[in-house]
């Protein structure tokens, strides 16, 4: 999983939390007031604005993390780990023929993320699915209504008797008002219901539908979601209403006796898509609104809008901060592997799948686990192991692959502790194959595994990434030919004429198994990562 996926996973569940408070706090200033001070027409737009704020803020805190991060994680004082001397690169050594690399079975951290992830994509898609074919089949259904007039763009058509009024728009395709046939026998309900419909389409209510209809299809499975949607759908109602009486053409009076008529002839809700509008919404409450006195300063509007994002902002950057964790980020990642590398060291080269890798080590348990596990064992095993490798001029980073293949335990090839190879399993602290431990002259014999003796094996690892450096003059692509073999690795650059093992990772020419070392590198010089 990249590290991409994670924040945004996160984003969006922060997202779905802050719906649900945005509009708790919302409807209780309402409730405690508000509403009174507010016209049908600001309060609609409070509502937008605090549910625009409340999907934005969490990515929007996301982008901003990513483009300027906070408060260093890490002191990088306490974070290198003290060399003895400065090591030289090892001499470059022709190798003869290809090696078969040690491995060990894929142990890498599983984890739950993709999966859910996964699912909430399917989900929201299913939604979005249903939802659009329910818009197709009614688009069908209101081009086959008898058309009564045109207004503008608009095409108004003759619904059925027991139907209710509604309006709809489709990009690319134009333009609808529904009217029922049983207002045709007034012309007065006639006339309201048309101009109620036709304000919908002026107060762009029909287009930011399908913003609804998103909205909808991304939280399908939050009720607060649902509630705040609906609640959009009656204040859209309301405003419109509101819009109407407020000009000379159209009398309280007359209105509210249309919207009474209305709810006796549709007394049920609509069966309609998604976003669409429809008067399907509380009779009493909008004739009530209609006699109402209506604020028009916006300057409460604005203070409701300001106080609800004092609230909603910070507790998206302290979600964001939370979610986020442990969680190493691009550019702190460079500035550790940078602050850390010591001349004639295994260099680090940071991309995507190491932060991705080290992410792993460090935010979730069983590679926390395994990392500290491969830090003890280290400290058991570190001198005889460094030393054979200085020994060979050759970087001390070279510990973090004993750290992957077997968190530096001493295993025979049955054992089933897990190991961050992927590939074959091997036996020892560097998970030699018995392949690669015969052709260094180990013996791995029925009675007798040379494997398990570590001073033995060490030697031949050192011989094997001093044979791979002297053969690729790079250390990213010496760890690739480690676990997959030479043969794997000239056949990739052969193919390709790539070097990059960041590219041929990305491109999947080669495994992570380069982008698991090094990751393993920035833990093994900042240990404190996983405290």
């Amino acid at each position: 999983m990249s590290l991409s996926l994670r924040d945004m996973l996160a984003a969006y569940l922060t997202a779905a939390a802050l719906v649900a408070v945005g509009f708790g706090l919302l409807r209780a200033a309402l409730g405690l007031g508000m509403a009174r001070r507010l016209s049908a027409r600001q309060t609609l737009r409070v509502g937008r604005v605090t549910l625009g704020l409340a999907v934005l803020l969490p990515f929007g805190a996301l982008a901003v993390r990513e483009l300027l991060p906070v408060a260093p994680l890490f002191t990088f004082e306490r974070s290198l780990v003290r060399y003895t001397a400065p090591l030289a690169l090892p001499e470059a050594r022709p190798s003869r023929g290809a090696v078969s690399g040690p491995a060990a079975e894929d142990g890498g951290v599983p984890d739950a993320v993709p999966v859910v992830a996964l699912g909430l994509g399917v989900g929201a898609l299913g939604f979005l699915a249903w939802e659009l074919r329910r818009y197709s089949r009614l688009l069908r259904e209101l081009q086959a209504l008898p058309l009564l007039r045109r207004v503008g763009r608009v095409r108004v058509v003759l619904g059925t008797p027991e139907g209710g009024a509604f309006s709809v728009w489709f990009p690319g395709r134009g333009a609808w008002v529904v009217v029922p046939a049983s207002v045709l026998e007034d012309a007065e309900a006639f006339r309201l219901t048309v101009r109620h419909e036709l304000q919908h389409h002026r107060q762009r209510d029909t287009v930011l539908a399908y913003a609804r209809l998103g909205f909808d299809s991304a939280f399908f499975w939050h009720p607060f979601a649902r509630l705040f949607s609906r609640w959009l759908a009656d204040c859209q109602e309301f405003a419109c209403d509101e819009a109407l009486v407020t000009g000379p053409r159209v009398p309280a009076e007359a209105y509210a006796r249309c919207l009474l008529q209305a709810s006796l002839r549709v007394p049920g809700a609509l069966s309609l898509p998604a976003g669409v509008t429809g008067m399907s919404h509380p009779t009493v409450r909008r004739i009530h609104m209609l006699f109402e006195p209506r604020p028009r300063r916006s300057g409460r509007a604005l203070g409701l809008v300001f106080s609800l994002t004092l609230v909603l902002a910070p507790l998206a950057l302290w979600a964001q901060g939370a979610a986020r964790g442990r969680t190493v980020s691009l550019t702190e990642a460079r500035a550790l592997a940078t602050a850390g590398q010591k001349e004639g060291d295994l260099p680090v080269v940071v991309d995507a799948t190491v932060v991705e890798q080290l992410n792993r080590f460090v935010t979730t348990p069983k590679g926390r686990d395994f990392m500290r596990k491969a830090l003890a064992n280290l400290a058991v095993h570190r001198e005889a192991l460094t030393g054979t490798l200085r020994s060979k001029s050759l970087p001390e980073g070279l510990l973090a692959v004993a750290m992957v293949e077997s968190a530096v335990s001493n295993l025979p090839e049955t054992s089933r502790e897990p190991s961050l190879a992927p590939g074959q399993r091997g036996a020892g602290v560097w998970m030699f194959i018995p392949e690669t431990a015969r052709r260094h002259g180990l013996k791995v014999e029925a009675g007798k595994d040379e494997r398990l003796d570590v001073a033995r094996e060490t030697e031949a690892a050192a011989a094997l990434f001093q044979a791979l450096h002297g053969r690729y003059g790079d250390w990213r692509l010496a760890l690739a030919a480690y676990n997959q073999g030479e043969g794997v690795v000239d056949r990739v650059l052969a193919e390709t004429g790539v070097r990059d093992v960041s590219e041929l990772t990305r491109t999947g020419k080669l495994n992570g198994y380069t982008s698991t070392v090094q990751a393993a590198v920035l833990v093994l010089r900042n240990p404190h990562l996983l405290d």
